[in-house]
């Protein structure tokens, strides 16, 4: 029977945060592992994926998602108006001769011919984290990669055209994204396994397996204290090792430990109203 490493798909949802996306699970470590019926593997790797991407705070695993970006900000006249500029501008003029707007919180004044404060002339900000930009369209026409990158701007991703051509101000979002009017990039969202963190989960998925088939396994149970024929065994309650971020398995312990020492349950996030709505595709 040949070796499965099962890769956990998981959700195109961004805003879903029940379930993993995209986790491998490296059953290198595993003895017997090839012995295991496929179905007792596929069971035994969603369990060990699903504890232990909520054990390390919810931080790991690129989910695949296609966004609708708006325009690059401060491109016209029809950026956000505030006293004293209005839209019809000074008496002689055909636009105002500044534009306020919002960045990081920070109101700014934004006068030049493309992005303003040390931004490139055309680019936009894409929610991250962002591991990998697989597609980009405009128009429906896919765009060779040449033609942008992916920087990084006080932590923020953007993408930026560098083939001398811009992103739409606007886009038809009625179209779908091999149409004429549309614009779309499609975009691995969140941070990538390590190999650490796959060769973990292959490690307790092996143990999950064993217990499935009822086979001894090094999983903790309910016993708390035992002595029989002048031996004391003591097993931790798998509920205190819960409550303690952990499994029980030691070297899934370790990696649980380095990658999140604070016990985190998921990641920070700061929600603003100046933060204007990500559109999707489901």
């Amino acid at each position: 029977m040949p070796v499965i490493d099962v890769v956990i798909p998981g959700s195109v949802d961004p805003q879903d945060s029940s379930t993993p996306c995209n986790w491998t699970v490296d059953t290198l470590c595993v003895a017997d592992w090839a012995s295991v019926p496929p179905n007792v593997q596929t069971a035994a790797s969603e369990w060990a994926v699903q504890i232990l991407w909520a054990l390390t705070g919810r931080q790991y695993g690129a989910c695949s998602v296609t966004l609708r970006p708006c325009g690059p900000r401060c491109m016209g006249p029809d950026g956000y108006m505030a006293f004293p500029v209005n839209s019809g501008g000074f008496t002689g003029a055909t636009g105002p001769w500044m534009i306020p707007w919002i960045d990081a919180g920070v109101w700014r004044n934004c006068g030049c011919t493309g992005g303003c404060s040390c931004s490139a002339p055309c680019e936009i900000a894409i929610p991250g984290p962002v591991s990998v930009i697989d597609e980009v369209r405009v128009d429906g026409i896919v765009l060779d990669p040449s033609a942008y990158r992916l920087d990084s701007l006080r932590g923020i991703p953007v993408l930026v055209r560098i083939d001398g051509e811009c992103w739409p101000d606007c886009q038809d979002m009625a179209a779908d994204i091999d149409e004429p009017g549309a614009f779309s990039v499609t975009y691995q969202r969140g941070r990538v396994v390590p190999r650490s963190g796959q060769l973990a989960a292959g490690e307790l998925a092996g143990e999950f397996a064993k217990a499935c088939q009822g086979q001894d396994c090094a999983l903790p149970q309910q016993l708390a204290s035992m002595t029989r024929n002048g031996i004391e065994v003591q097993v931790m309650d798998p509920n205190t090792l819960l409550e303690s971020g952990l499994t029980g398995i030691a070297n899934v312990d370790l990696w649980i430990r380095a990658v999140n020492p604070a016990r985190k349950a998921m990641r920070s996030r700061v929600l603003s109203a100046d933060v204007p709505a990500q559109r999707y595709m489901t």
